[in-house]
């Protein structure tokens, strides 16, 4: 039987992509039917090149499959089954990946249990190696359509806000729950961990995406606000941990961004200004 596999995330983590390269797995339907590619129009981080979610999608499926689908956060029983009966009629042999932004994951996993249908559930997080894609992040995050860039202390605690709770929330119910650079780094991890065929040609589009996106390696010498953010959600990665609570974990990520802002470009130099604030020793390797 085919599967569907709901990628259920929030959307400016490039899960789009994600879905993009699951569908790329020769057991997937991947026949194009529409333009790859869309652009966000950007505020302060610029244009992003986005993948439409309809790429591949049928036209005689595009009706079940449709904005209301994608967009709702807490998708309906009636919902997956119609997916699931839609699905399997068009006799195509071969599983499909959607995005979506449903959030009841747990009741997804419930009633896929209990009335056996076809699914897989997969989310996603920001993960410790999140700081090498902020530029992609931050160009989807902040924009027309989602959210106005106001300075750089409103984005780092909006970013360490994914990591002390919503990283939490999506990884809570999930059959498999990737991390960015499992997906944004090397294609393979996505198709191993979901134990299907592999597309070995996908890291090569990988790195057009990324390039489309402006990405760039982390330079701690740049000042301008991506590099920032790099450096900031690099060091709480590395750190985090040796943090017990969620209050400590807060002021620790201040402590981050009073170090970074002022300029500093020498990386021992910033986590010895932490330590200072935080009266915590923080070995540095």
């Amino acid at each position: 039987m085919t599967q569907i596999y709901l990628v259920c995330t929030r959307s400016a983590i490039s899960a789009s992509a994600l879905t993009y390269i699951i569908n790329q797995s020769p057991q997937f339907y991947n026949v194009v039917h529409n333009n790859l590619w869309l652009r966000e129009k950007g505020t302060q981080f610029e244009n992003a090149v986005i993948i439409e979610d309809w790429w591949n999608i049928p036209n005689t499926f595009a009706n079940t499959y449709n904005h209301d689908v994608r967009n709702n956060e807490n998708i309906k029983l009636e919902t997956l089954q119609n997916l699931c009966n839609k699905w399997e009629n068009l006799n195509t042999d071969k599983h499909i990946a959607l995005f979506t932004h449903a959030t009841n994951t747990a009741d997804i996993m419930q009633w896929r249990d209990e009335y056996n249908l076809p699914i897989t559930v997969v989310t996603t997080i920001m993960g410790n190696n999140c700081y090498l894609y902020m530029d992609l992040f931050l160009k989807r995050e902040f924009n027309f359509d989602m959210n106005e860039y106001v300075n750089l202390l409103n984005t780092w605690k909006y970013i360490y806000n994914q990591f002390l709770s919503q990283d939490m929330f999506w990884s809570k119910h999930a059959d498999i729950v990737f991390e960015m650079n499992d997906w944004l780094n090397d294609p393979s991890v996505v198709y191993s961990g979901l134990g299907i065929s592999h597309n070995h040609n996908m890291k090569f589009w990988l790195d057009q995406y990324k390039q489309l996106n402006g990405y760039h390696e982390w330079d701690i010498q740049l000042n301008n606000i991506e590099n920032k953010c790099k450096t900031m959600c690099y060091i709480y990665g590395k750190y985090e941990s040796l943090f017990n609570t969620n209050p400590a974990k807060k002021l620790f990520a201040i402590a981050i961004l009073k170090s970074v802002q002022f300029h500093d470009t020498d990386l021992e130099q910033i986590v010895d200004n932490i330590q200072k604030t935080v009266r915590k020793q923080l070995t540095f390797a």
